[in-house]
């Protein structure tokens, strides 16, 4: 992989700010915000930079901001951006540990045009910045805090009263707001996500009562929410599209299972992971009577088995695109069951079959053998401790179109696997090799060198030197995060490196206890390659 040629340029921009004076009358919108977002990320926001950015990026035309993660931002830099005169529409702050209620009010007064403003994570942020907040258009919010109760049920009625179009709201509040969210936003509110832990069937009621046009909920974890009130639930809001009932515990045993029957036609997506139901036969017949599902997430749930999940996808298979029954707790699936995926599932893009004691994956080969089939494959989690070399080389070799892959603790994958799935999938941008320890910098450097590599996991491959991470660095600028725990013989250095190349914010995680204080890699000029330059 190369980097783009603009890349370049605003890396290059990003580094020397202030030998640029007229940057403002020069660069396009977009840059400004694009460079803004890097200067964050990069931790350039520093008082020196800070009066550069101000007078040339910092513009009446700005509409999409982005802060997150960086502790250089503060009430000060929110206060030279909202005089700056711009009309935003989008505006993100996310983990910024320095800004307090002041520069949030200073960049959200009259902002009415406001589309999405996410402030997530700001610990010196209290609910007194609602009152700043009038967007009469704004269907997107989010306001977490690491705080479990941060706003009174009046700040929240009058905060809605001024924002009434929201349709997706995601808060860290208590569910005691939940009645005074559904009376404020009714028709309005399409998805809402909160802590639900701790909901009760009167939460579920109002909901149900005045939010009739619900698309999307989480309730995973609510185990205080029986049958009654998700029968008014599911029979008001007619187009519910995504439901997540993981590890809603009052529903795993009758008569409350018998609220699986009533799930909504209209549900696209279905999570029941962890649901404790041993019925197998209200598991199929509640699913297989959805005409629109197309994602089941089925995770531990001891009613499935071979014999059920057969009998889902015999009915519902053609219209599958996503399917998880990995392995949590009891392990019911083996070959048998992925057999009848691979006969009726003729549509999977993702399939997750990790921690699955009994399978080798043999039954799956149809689905690979068969060009079409495999071309539509996305997303695969095999990481089973029984799979097949031979099925791993052909799951790896036959799906042009993966982008998420995950092969975590399969001590089989060797460095000719990695490389033929670079080979043959040159739009991977998600990797997992966890504890894959015959991988070795050889494989790594070459699958950085043919994919856009945004996430990987090398996590346990003692093996790996900082040679990996240079190559990561030269091949793959779009990298959002990375972890390197256990790697040893990978340096502090070369990951911070790594950091300052990627175009945005890079999460790393690399612990090393046992790591060797005078390894040094070098580059050599003559040859191109990365060696152990302490040892010469």
């Amino acid at each position: 992989m190369v980097w783009k040629l603009n890349d370049l340029c605003l890396h290059c921009v990003q580094k020397n700010l202030a030998s640029y004076p007229n940057l403002g009358s020069s660069l396009p919108n977009v840059y400004k915000e694009r460079l803004i977002e890097r200067l964050a990320c990069h931790d350039l926001i520093f008082p020196e930079n800070l009066s550069h950015i101000a007078a040339n990026l910092f513009a009446p035309s700005l509409r999409h901001i982005n802060l997150q993660c960086c502790d250089q931002v503060t009430d000060k830099s929110l206060q030279l951006l909202a005089q700056s005169g711009c009309k935003l529409e989008v505006l993100i702050l996310n983990r910024l540990k320095n800004v307090t209620d002041l520069g949030v009010q200073a960049i959200t007064s009259g902002q009415d045009c406001l589309n999405i403003l996410h402030l997530k994570f700001l610990p010196k942020v209290t609910q007194a910045v609602l009152s700043s907040v009038a967007a009469p258009n704004m269907w997107s919010f989010s306001f977490k805090t690491n705080t479990k109760s941060w706003c009174s049920a009046a700040a929240m009625a009058g905060f809605l009263s001024k924002n009434p179009s929201i349709k997706v709201l995601k808060l860290g509040t208590d569910v005691e707001q939940v009645p005074v969210i559904a009376q404020a936003l009714q028709d309005s509110l399409e998805e809402l996500k909160i802590n639900f832990q701790a909901m009760t069937d009167n939460g579920i009621e109002a909901l149900a009562e005045y939010c009739p046009n619900l698309k999307r909920i989480d309730l995973n974890g609510a185990k205080n929410v029986g049958k009654e009130s998700l029968i008014k639930l599911f029979q008001a809001c007619t187009q519910l599209e995504a439901l997540d009932l993981g590890y809603c515990s009052r529903l795993s045993a009758a008569p409350e299972c018998e609220v699986l029957w009533t799930l909504p036609q209209s549900l696209v997506s279905l999570s029941l992971c962890g649901l404790m139901l041993q019925d197998g036969q209200i598991l199929v017949e509640c699913i297989t009577r959805l005409p629109h599902v197309a994602n089941l997430k089925l995770c531990g749930v001891p009613g499935l088995n071979d014999g059920t999940l057969a009998q889902i996808v015999e009915k519902i298979g053609k219209q599958i695109i996503e399917l998880n029954v990995s392995g949590i707790g009891l392990n019911m699936i083996t070959d048998s069951g992925l057999k009848a995926v691979a006969t009726y599932c003729k549509n999977l893009e993702c399939l997750h079959i990790s921690l699955l004691r009994e399978v080798t994956g043999f039954t799956l080969k149809p689905i690979f053998l068969e060009p079409k089939r495999a071309s539509k494959i996305r997303v695969l989690s095999i990481n089973s401790k029984m799979m097949d070399v031979i099925m791993l080389d052909l799951m790896i070799s036959s799906c042009p179109n993966l982008e998420t892959l995950d092969l975590s603790g399969l001590s089989e994958v060797t460095d000719a696997m990695v490389m033929s799935l670079a080979d043959h999938a040159p739009k991977l941008s998600q990797v997992n090799l966890k504890s894959c320890k015959l991988v070795t910098d050889a494989a790594v450097c070459y699958l950085c060198s043919k994919c856009p590599l945004k996430s990987l996991c090398l996590s346990g491959l003692h093996t790996l030197t900082d040679k990996s991470v240079f190559c990561l660095a030269s091949s793959c600028p779009q990298m959002e995060e990375i972890y390197l725990n256990g790697c040893a013989c990978i340096s502090p250095v070369a990951v911070q490196y790594l950091r300052d190349c990627c175009l945005g914010r890079l999460y790393a995680s690399h612990s090393i206890p046992n790591a060797k204080p005078n390894q040094l890699m070098a580059k050599n000029l003559d040859t191109g390659e990365f060696c152990r330059a302490d040892l010469l």
